[in-house]
């Protein structure tokens, strides 16, 4: 759908910016283009550290009912989406491409995702559009206006991240760091932003304390189960795994694949840190 700027669809929140686009394309829940929503962002090469944290606030900003706004980007922008999804929220991502160019390819099953679990697509450009690194920056300025406040979960020195919470604290709203070791390369940014007087946040109630004109109120979320960032055939083994701890001859009883096929499957779910292995070959989910 295409939503000029005189629509009244057209977001409240992005009219308020510099050079707001004068038009927007749009697929999914046009519903929560004007509900309240937090920009999650960070680097594109997390660390551990950084998707525990991203997926921890995101999970509590959803049961407070807030919308997750990222850029669909590879780390911190796909991590916040999946965990809004997984746990019944609503995301919106903001292409720097158009709607027929999904970027990254290797996000396209999560932006399908995001619209079948009721979440929005979003771009300024033409349906055919391919991404560019302007468009990137553009695009930031767009995920900024949309929230009402940013989330900074870890980034490097020089990252669009950096440009992100500019345009936050360009447009008078909130910028909410994660504080990081300074040993961690990925946390430079946050760490600065912080000297020079944006929010440090160690919970998620700290963000919301700031906001004292909105009413946040607490629900119960229900997890959905995803297997988006799962290869295919993987599928099948990490299913049956969970958090309880289980063997290759449970799991080949399971799924009634050989035992050499489990060995195999669980190697590689190990190397794509999905899974542990602990004491007695015994399998679990990492969380």
């Amino acid at each position: 759908m295409i939503i000029e700027y005189c629509d009244e669809l057209y977001p409240k929140q992005l009219r308020k910016i510099e050079k707001p686009p004068s038009r927007l394309y749009a697929k999914g829940n046009l519903q929560i283009l004007n509900q309240k929503g937090i920009a999650v962002v960070g680097s594109r090469t997390n660390t551990q550290y950084g998707e525990k944290m991203c997926k921890t606030f995101t999970k509590n900003l959803v049961e407070y009912d807030i919308n997750i706004i990222s850029g669909l980007a590879i780390g911190i922008d796909g991590i916040a989406h999946l965990t809004c999804i997984k746990n019944s929220g609503k995301t919106i991502a903001v292409l720097p491409s158009g709607l027929k160019n999904i970027y990254p390819e290797s996000h396209i099953m999560l932006a399908k995702e995001i619209v079948d679990n009721g979440g929005l697509l979003l771009t300024e450009y033409e349906p055919e559009t391919k991404a560019d690194s302007k468009k990137f920056l553009e695009r930031n300025r767009i995920v900024a206006g949309l929230g009402i406040g940013t989330l900074v979960i870890e980034a490097g020195y020089r990252s669009g991240t950096r440009v992100t919470a500019k345009y936050t604290q360009e447009q008078d709203k909130p910028v909410f760091c994660i504080p990081s070791n300074l040993d961690n390369m990925k946390g430079q940014t946050t760490n600065e932003l912080i000297q020079k007087g944006a929010h440090l946040v160690t919970k998620t109630e700290d963000i919301l304390k700031y906001y004292k004109d909105i009413t946040f109120t607490k629900k119960k979320i229900k997890q959905k189960e995803s297997y988006i960032d799962i290869p295919k055939e993987l599928v099948d083994v990490y299913k049956v795994i969970n958090d309880i701890p289980i063997d290759a001859n449970e799991i080949s009883k399971k799924t009634g694949l050989p035992v050499n096929d489990v060995n195999y499957k669980t190697l590689i779910l190990q190397i794509n840190d999905k899974i542990i292995e602990l004491p007695g070959q015994r399998f679990v989910r990492r969380n």
